[in-house]
């Protein structure tokens, strides 16, 4: 099969031929229509992972992924062959990925059935993204008329953060890239500011003296941010919630003022998957797209992403 693989750490990612996984018992192996980049395979792909997983070369790259079940494990029952799935692979250990034409999944893993109103290709950027925004809005549980700041509003967890946030009343303000503010409008935001020019936590003194009710971090990973985020924590109004999806936020700071401080991980919890699968399935969530490119591109999408984008950049698996 075809798999954007690493063989070690020095000659990194390329295209190559491995053989097709057979899946185990409880597992499924699964043809993948499509991929997403998530901000993981950035790590992966550099071996910035290598401190906290093991990698077991030949290493695939990619996480999530759309597809359907070829072939089940001997004890497998959930699911059968021609199911259309989504899901993403996860373990204490690198190895499968989903840039590759199959990969094995553990059916009681993060799987779900594919909502049937979505095209292979967005379903495809809908898992562990989707997945995410739902563990850190479910955390910090906004309601009708809270004002909550989603910083990082502009990546593909972001989006459906802004989504998710505004679908419960909340009024969200969105950090944006120049030209991206009518795109987070449309998914919800009813303000944007511009990070890239402004200092988000005078900004958003200046506009909200009374404090924000909520605020989630979606950008840890850029160099610098923990020291931005306890400087944006203070523009919370005390008794406010504060969420890090990449381990930013520093609760022993926040106690005095009664902010609920939490750093949380996607995999921390039961399957969200299906919960997410249900709200596309309902036109409750969409999937926002910069771009879609074939598999012997995925490389290139990748720079791209780390470049900075708008939206979720797919990664067509599926020949023709």
């Amino acid at each position: 099969m075809r798999a954007i693989a690493m063989t070690d750490f020095d000659s990194g990612a390329s295209l190559r031929e491995l053989p097709t996984p057979m899946p185990a018992s409880n597992e499924l192996l699964v043809r993948v229509h499509s991929s997403s980049i998530n901000g993981v395979d950035v790590g992966i792909a550099s071996g910035a992972m290598k401190a906290m997983m093991a990698y077991e070369f030949p290493v695939v790259l990619g996480r999530d992924f759309a597809g359907v079940v070829e072939r089940v494990g001997p004890r497998a029952s959930r699911y059968r062959p021609g199911d259309e799935l989504i899901g993403f692979v996860f373990g204490s250990r690198l190895h499968e990925g989903t840039w590759a034409d199959f990969v094995v999944v553990p059916e009681d893993g993060y799987v779900a059935r594919k909502p049937a109103g979505l095209d292979f290709g967005q379903a495809g950027a809908l898992p562990l993204a989707g997945a995410t925004a739902l563990l850190a809005v479910d955390t910090v549980a906004p309601v009708e008329g809270e004002r909550v700041l989603v910083v990082g509003a502009g990546g593909g967890v972001g989006g459906y953060v802004v989504q998710m946030a505004a679908g419960r009343g909340a009024r969200v303000i969105a950090t944006a890239r120049p030209g991206d503010e009518d795109r987070l409008r449309a998914l919800g935001a009813a303000e944007t500011i511009d990070f890239t020019t402004n200092d988000l936590a005078v900004a958003m003194r200046e506009r909200h003296p009374e404090g924000l009710h909520t605020l989630i971090d979606l950008a840890s990973w850029s160099p610098g941010w923990p020291e931005a985020l306890t400087a944006l924590a203070r523009v919370v109004r005390d008794g406010g919630r504060v969420v890090s999806t990449g381990g930013a936020a520093r609760p022993e700071e926040l106690a005095e003022r009664g902010i609920t401080a939490t750093n949380v991980m996607t995999t921390s919890r039961a399957n969200g998957v299906a919960r997410v699968a249900e709200l596309a399935g309902k036109g409750q969530l969409r999937v926002s797209v910069e771009s879609i490119r074939p598999l012997t591109e995925a490389l290139t999408a990748l720079e791209r992403f780390t470049a900075g984008k708008r939206g979720k950049i797919i990664i067509a698996v599926a020949e023709g």
